[in-house]
């Protein structure tokens, strides 16, 4: 499935692409500069239709991003804008250097009608203002995606002064002071409103909710990103269609065997909702049959309240016994798919329970909450034994779970999200999924896909009770591991966008708008 959707590179996996089309394809490099400058032109004059008298500031570098802002010029004024280009470099460094950016200078000045202003010696904000003050829309082309070290001087004023207009703002291919790969800002960071990406997203404006990057535009400048493979392993964006050309769908002669029988084990006394959310779920996302297995008190408790799914115990006692195994494994037998953790018992029993389920059950297992917290880092070795013989294991923790399993801090996890999910995705030999605002998808050869939903609808209690019953239903209809993953996080997030609609979204809301959100992928696939 990774190869349907859209890259998300490193800035050194980008360097290596334009490098390679340069050298090995014979793109001249002059051709992907100007298609990246006529790019950007192409999307304000989108965003901005009236293009003759638009009044632009396009403040420009030294390097490539300067470049491509001296190309964008051109083409602007072209257009009829009135366009002024305002350098953060010295005018006659950036003139005398070797390079792109001194000769495509030279071609804005040769045409004529723009005028460039050097404002390098401009080091405070209030300096940068009055150039700004009439724009109406400003191009940000300072720092691309090389940017290491903290903005300092006539560029940190410049982004300042960025900042304080109320001008529509374009950057080129990242905001900026912002890192490419980390999505940190370095010192002052101009916040954007759109984002001309160039050839695909940049990874850590594409893994940062909170970047000021706005909206992503990706613009084609003409280079293949299929030779970036050799450098994986790699980040994809994910998009719609491909993951709804993947659902399962149910024939005209379908019944509810066919559908997929989903085995939850999940619930107990006082925590029965987890297990009925992700009941719920499940059914909404495809499975025929559901089966909530709890302990005896949580199996009175849930079937008050469950009406569709079956409930089954594993024990008479309040906790997991020595029995219960054999209990789970031979109802197993009749199922295609599992889950294990949402609001179960926390004893010795459980433990010993979820640490024999992981490690032995026969089936595709999805392992949530409390599974992940009872067995600590243990359940990576436990996972990857399991998958080494053969059993389909996905890990689901947020970051405070992820944390426990690598034995670190949350805000450790946070700070580098990929890395952590890659990390578990290595030693469990599992699809892992860390949740979160733009929720990552991470498989044991490094392979990993970002899931565009960051909405805050979805920081609720239950939510993720919820993506364990859609993960197990797809699994239970036949997808692999990290297609079923991958399509469970993407529809629960757009049941996310379209709950967060009502005011005060509740888990409950989700299962239904997980329902809508299914109709629409079969109608647009039929």
């Amino acid at each position: 499935m990774s190869a349907e959707h859209p890259f998300v590179l490193t800035a050194a996996q980008m360097r290596a692409v334009e490098r390679a089309a340069v050298d090995d394809l014979g793109v001249p490099g002059l051709v992907l500069m100007e298609n990246a400058g006529r790019g950007v032109a192409d999307v304000v004059a989108r965003e901005r239709p009236r293009t003759a008298g638009l009044r632009v500031c396009v403040v420009c570098g030294a390097g490539s991003n300067g470049a491509d802002g001296f190309v964008a010029a051109r083409h602007l004024a072209l257009r009829g804008a009135q366009v002024r280009v305002l350098l953060c470099a010295p005018r006659d460094k950036v003139a005398a250097a070797a390079g792109d950016a001194s000769l495509f200078l030279r071609v804005l000045e040769a045409g004529g009608g723009v005028v460039v202003e050097d404002l390098s010696m401009v080091t405070d904000r209030d300096g940068w203002r009055l150039p700004l003050a009439n724009a109406e829309v400003i191009v940000d082309a300072i720092f691309g995606t090389g940017l290491r070290d903290q903005v300092r001087g006539a560029p940190a004023a410049a982004i300042a002064g960025i900042n304080a207009s109320t001008a529509f703002k374009v950057s080129v291919d990242v905001p900026s002071g912002v890192d490419a790969d980390t999505g940190r800002a370095l010192g002052e960071a101009v916040r954007a409103d759109i984002m001309v990406s160039m050839g695909c997203r940049k990874l850590g404006v594409a893994l940062d909710p909170e970047s000021p990057a706005g909206r992503v535009e990706v613009v084609d400048i003409g280079i293949d990103i299929r030779p970036a493979l050799a450098l994986g392993p790699f980040c994809h964006w994910l998009e719609r269609g491909p993951i709804f050309a993947r659902l399962p769908h149910r024939r005209a002669g379908a019944h509810k065997g066919s559908s997929g029988h989903v085995l939850l084990i999940a619930g107990s006394v006082g925590k029965t909702g987890a297990a009925v959310l992700a009941a719920q779920a499940a059914f909404r996302a495809g499975a025929g049959l559901v089966t909530i297995m709890s302990t005896a008190a949580g199996q009175t408790a849930l079937d008050a309240k469950v009406v569709e799914a079956m409930s089954a115990r594993y024990s008479d006692g309040d906790d997991a016994d020595a029995h219960s195994y054999d209990t789970v494994s031979a109802l197993a037998g009749r199922m295609r798919a599992a889950a294990i953790g949402p609001g179960i018992p926390t004893g010795p029993g459980m433990r010993s329970l979820v640490e024999r389920v992981a490690g032995g059950l026969p089936l595709p297992l999805v392992m949530d909450a409390d599974a992940l917290n009872l067995l600590g880092p243990s359940a990576l070795s436990v996972s990857a034994r399991a998958t080494a013989a053969g059993a389909v294991r996905i890990l689901t923790p947020h970051p405070g779970e992820a944390a426990r399993l690598l034995t670190t801090t949350a805000a450790a996890v946070q700070a580098d999200r990929l890395a952590c999910a890659r990390r578990l995705a290595r030693e469990s030999g599992s699809i892992v999924v860390l949740k979160g605002a733009r929720t990552v998808v991470a498989a044991a050869d490094g392979t990993a896909h970002v899931n565009p939903a960051a909405n805050p609808a979805l920081a609720t209690a239950g939510s993720g009770d919820v993506l364990t019953g859609v993960l197990a239903a797809l699994l239970a209809q036949g997808l692999d591991a990290q297609s079923a993953a991958i399509a469970a996080v993407f529809l629960h997030g757009l049941a996310g966008d379209l709950a967060a609609q009502r005011v005060g979204v509740i888990a409950g809301d989700l299962p239904d708008a997980l329902a809508a959100v299914m109709s629409s992928a079969v109608s647009r696939t039929t």
